[in-house]
């Protein structure tokens, strides 16, 4: 009989993870995350779910509970009901957004134990970035709105804008996901004798001897060969490039004076509406119409208005706002994007964007594409981006809040070569930064400047790379106006622009193969006289 003392040291070996993982977890997702705790703690992730196929289960359970706590006040103060009023739905999505995770520490666990290292190395990121892509931002319909590698926008700027350029999300994704896989490689040696699938008792000395044989061919023979060198120089790359397109403005090199290369700016506006916090004044027209005319009394030549500042509740009232609207931007002679929440019983419920030129002309009249599933039970709008040329600012088009939580509807803006893209937005409880900076990455993804206008939310203007010269935020909340200066400038291209998201579909196409191979691999090699643990 096994002794008890035995018996508890295994398991503390085994099992001392859980507790920082459920730390961690909690740190590298949700609205606190730290930058570098969610680098490391897909590599400690990896680390207790790579021993047993049990293991597994658990670290996906601590992963659940992790996120699910990190999370917890998403819809907090949507109707001024408090802190935590929806735990239910929370775990809901908290679960939806763990399925991608559960795939792939399951095709992890099976390729840990393969011969090849390049095996071992690329399942996990592959599955990570494919399955995310696939399933929970095109099936489930969820976008990137809860997303890890959100995190790491202002830990690793250089990186992020580099992998952003060539690849979007999936490719910010993968590179994370990739580092907790190159870690494993280093302990190898042991896990290779310790951390098997199958126990090979059963098997004679000669097959055996050539798996030995095998794997010592497989081996790295020295550090050139090792996962993390080719890891280390695929960083370093990213880094280096991330830092020329972050650092090196166009026209800029080789120490242009400021006069010969910066850009002018023009100031322009956000007016704050009532944000879901005191609604009846969405009614109250001449108070947003006053705060306008103030921002283009202060010099701005486009004002914007965050999401659902006003309401109507009838077509008249709709031609009422739209013709005061008209009114006031011929008046001031600027570009005004108003926003407003039309419901008109029983028939209709729109989240809508109209934009009025100079000339007081309707230059875009677009209907929210994506709602906000459960928040927002109305049909979408049509899934097209409008635009309108203006000898000002180039190119101009325009989308709201959760539109730009998909990145391939918003590369549109790559297609129709947009220049400036406006985004109104509401946000609510924790969720205003968090929100802001994941649809930042748009302009960086699509090389555009986008002009964001968000009530409790990030507010100012978001240039085409991260850390970029005329990057203006603000911590908004309600019923207030804010003046910014706008860079006139083109679009910058990038890579993502043509290619969209091919990356992250070769990751989910390659991941669905592989994973089908090894469990080929081990049923095979399990009827060979293998056992597998348990």
């Amino acid at each position: 009989m096994i002794p008890v003392s035995l018996d508890v040291k295994k398991a503390i070996t085994e099992h001392w993870y859980t507790l920082p993982l459920l730390v961690l977890g909690v740190f590298a997702s949700g609205f606190h995350a730290i930058p570098l705790v969610t680098v490391l703690y897909f590599p400690l992730l990896l680390r207790y779910a790579r021993q047993h196929w049990y293991t597994v289960i658990i670290a996906i359970i601590l992963n659940v509970v992790a996120f699910w706590i990190s999370i917890l006040g998403l819809q907090d103060d949507l109707y001024g009901n408090g802190q935590f009023q929806h735990p239910g739905w929370m775990l809901v999505l908290t679960l939806l957004a763990s399925v991608n995770l559960f795939i792939s520490l399951i095709g992890d666990f099976l390729a840990s134990h393969h011969n090849y290292s390049i095996v071992r190395v690329l399942v996990f990121p592959m599955l990570f970035t494919g399955t995310y892509l696939v399933i929970f931002g095109h099936l489930m319909g969820l976008g990137d709105s809860i997303v890890y590698s959100n995190h790491v926008l202002t830990g690793f700027p250089d990186l992020v804008q580099s992998a952003t350029w060539l690849g979007g999300r999936p490719a910010i994704d993968f590179v994370l996901t990739l580092f907790a896989t190159v870690v494993q490689e280093f302990d190898r040696s042991s896990s290779d004798n310790t951390n098997r699938v199958f126990d090979n008792n059963n098997v004679n000395d000669e097959e055996e001897q050539q798996r030995e044989d095998e794997e010592q061919i497989l081996r790295p023979k020295n550090w050139l060969l090792h996962p993390a060198t080719y890891y280390a120089a695929l960083v370093t790359v990213l880094a280096i490039f991330g830092g020329a397109l972050i650092n090196i403005r166009p026209g800029s090199f080789f120490q242009i004076a400021y006069p010969d290369h910066v850009p002018e700016t023009v100031p322009v506006g956000c007016v704050i509406g009532p944000g879901g916090i005191k609604w009846q004044r969405q009614f109250d027209y001449d108070r947003w119409m006053n705060r306008t005319a103030t921002l283009a009394d202060a010099g701005a030549k486009l004002v914007a208005w965050s999401e659902e500042t006003a309401a109507t509740q009838s077509f008249d009232d709709e031609a009422n706002l739209i013709r005061k609207s008209q009114a006031l931007a011929k008046e001031k002679q600027i570009y005004l994007a108003i926003t407003y929440n039309q419901i008109i019983p029983p028939d209709v419920s729109e989240n809508k964007l109209v934009l009025i030129t100079p000339e007081g002309e309707v230059a875009i009249n677009y209907k929210k594409a994506y709602p906000v599933p459960f928040i927002e039970p109305r049909p979408p709008g049509k899934r097209e981006i409008q635009y309108v040329d203006t000898p000002l600012f180039g190119r101009i088009s325009a989308g709201i809040c959760f539109d730009f939580n998909f990145p391939w509807f918003i590369r549109q803006a790559s297609k129709k070569n947009v220049d400036l893209m406006i985004e109104s937005s509401w946000t609510w409880g924790p969720d205003g930064t968090y929100h802001g900076r994941s649809n930042g990455l748009r302009a960086v993804e699509n090389g555009f400047t986008m002009l964001r206008c968000g009530s409790q939310g990030l507010t100012g203007v978001f240039e085409p790379t991260l850390n970029g010269i005329f990057n203006q935020h603000v911590a908004a909340i309600t019923d207030s106006e804010y003046l910014f200066h706008l860079p006139i400038q083109k679009r910058r291209k990038t890579l993502y622009g043509y290619t969209g998201d091919v990356f992250g579909f070769a990751c989910f196409v390659f991941g669905a193969i592989t994973i089908v191979y090894l469990v080929f691999y081990n049923i095979t090699k399990y009827r060979r006289g293998g056992q597998i643990q348990v």
